[in-house]
């Protein structure tokens, strides 16, 4: 993965610097309340995050087999925020957002939306450009649009984000790489005890150099489809949410050879939480999985590699007043597959968020996940990745904030013995100069471990750049 946009890119939530929340003496009095006292300028996390960058488990820092970026501090928070379902104060609103608020985005006022526009521009340089085993050191610029729309309804919400980066290496112009990621949420508040979520996302990256997937296949490029739509009630102390899924992954090279892991994931999910109004909100959830591949034959040998499976899983939320928000899930999930000759995918299911604020000036977030991965490697049934993170944001002044972390991930395969793991850590700071410009700094470290001979890599990469947003 490359030095990503790790600070360059780290804000708090759009909303959090929305001056168009809401009209008249109400806004003006929420503003008020979310003033730090201990600093100048210094505004808490408002209530109204956007759903369409949340990040929901872990990417382990932009592992999991692709090169994306390193996601912002705020998505985090988003997500917490939004783990409860029909619960509108999950995060306490005095929980730093983990960037400068100096600079916090006014956003531009379009109608009942606020749009929320933001460029990064990072110039650096790595010791390992390619991120393989034979990389040589270069230098590098990058390019990191980031455009946010979210609505201004007294009721309903709809968020909008579009994010992407483009990295060159002048030196060496073949490692060049972009990624780019979209996606919409639309909530309906049909009533106090009925809510409608629907969603809809689109992501582009690079197939990682040294994963066996990209060696196997050839594959370079990835792209993924999913929309999902669900509804939840309440009915006295049980909220009900049903919801249906789709996720497609497609998947090419340079020369266009079409790989026969293409594929789309159908899923039909139940899930249950216990209102208690304590502390813990427990919850059940099921889930019926069908997989089906564009290719009858995905592989060399024909393997026909549709499946059928499911999904169960239990957990807490957790919402400590201020101090401790999160969620913790633990399951098991199994893909029977078609084809005799493979085994089933199965394996422990373990995903959760946590936001935990010792001080007004300092968040540490903490991530978990587990990925099921389809394959197209002759004997293999797919791949598990479990990723998980910690990171931890401090604001020095309203001005200058820096953040550190590590994450983790490792990868197992079902039927061949194949394993991948990925270190990375980071760390970097942001000062705002003015109200619209602030600059950034950060390093990098990445360390890929495979049981394939000649994969392991390390890269370092420092970068500096100016970030402008409105």
């Amino acid at each position: 993965m490359h030095a990503q946009t790790a600070l360059s890119d780290l804000r708090g939530s759009d909303a959090s610097g929305d001056r168009f929340a809401s009209a008249g003496t109400a806004d003006e009095a929420v503003e008020s309340e979310d003033v730090n006292p201990t600093q100048s300028n210094v505004y808490a996390l408002r209530r109204t995050l956007n759903s369409a960058e949340a990040e929901t488990g872990s990417t382990g820092l932009g592992t999991n087999g692709r090169v994306v970026p390193i996601r912002p501090f705020s998505d985090r928070i988003a997500a917490v925020d939004r783990a409860v379902p029909l619960s509108d104060d999950f995060i306490d609103d005095g929980v730093f957002g983990g960037d400068t608020t100096f600079d916090a985005p006014s956003g531009i006022r379009l109608g009942s939306f606020t749009f929320t526009p933001q460029v990064t521009l990072a110039t650096g340089w790595s010791d390992n450009t390619s991120q393989s085993a034979n990389g040589t050191a270069g230098g590098l610029y990058r390019i990191s649009p980031d455009l946010s729309l979210v609505s201004n309804w007294s009721r309903h919400q709809f968020d909008a984000s579009l994010r992407g980066s483009y990295t060159g290496y002048p030196e060496n112009s073949d490692d060049n790489d972009g990624n780019v990621t979209a996606a919409a949420n639309l909530r309906l508040d049909i009533s106090d005890a009925t809510q409608i979520d629907s969603g809809a996302s689109y992501s582009y990256s690079r197939e990682e150099d040294g994963s066996a997937e990209s060696t196997a296949s050839g594959a370079d490029h990835v792209q993924t489809f999913a929309a999902d739509l669900g509804a939840t009630r309440a009915v006295g102390l049980v909220a009900a949410t049903a919801s249906l899924g789709l996720d497609r992954s497609v998947y090419t090279s340079d020369d266009d050879i079409e790989s026969g892991r293409d594929n789309t994931l159908y899923s039909a999910n139940l899930r249950f939480d216990l209102e208690t109004g304590s502390v813990f909100t427990p919850f059940v959830e099921g889930s019926l999985l069908l997989r089906r591949f564009d290719e009858t034959c995905s592989d060399s040998i024909c393997e026909k590699r549709d499946a059928n499976g499911y999904q169960l899983r239990g957990g807490l939320s957790v919402a400590s007043g201020p101090k401790v928000s999160g969620n913790i899930g633990v399951g098991w999930r199994i893909e029977d597959i078609e084809d005799d000759r493979l085994d089933s995918l199965s394996g422990l299911v373990v995903d959760g968020s946590l936001v935990w604020s010792p001080t007004r000036l300092t968040t540490v977030t903490a991530g978990l996940g587990t990925s099921f991965e389809a394959t197209d490697i002759d004997t293999a049934s797919g791949s598990i990745i479990y990723s998980g993170d910690l990171r931890l944001a401090h604001a020095f002044s309203d001005r200058l904030v820096a953040e550190t972390g590590v994450g983790y991930s490792y990868r197992t395969y079902e039927g061949v013995s194949i394993e991948e793991s990925t270190l990375t850590g980071f760390g970097g700071l942001t000062f705002a100069l003015t109200n619209n410009v602030a600059l950034i700094a950060d390093y990098t470290h990445r360390r890929f471990d495979s049981s394939e001979d000649g994969s392991d890599y390390t890269e370092n990469a420092i970068e500096a750049g100016v970030r402008f947003r409105h």
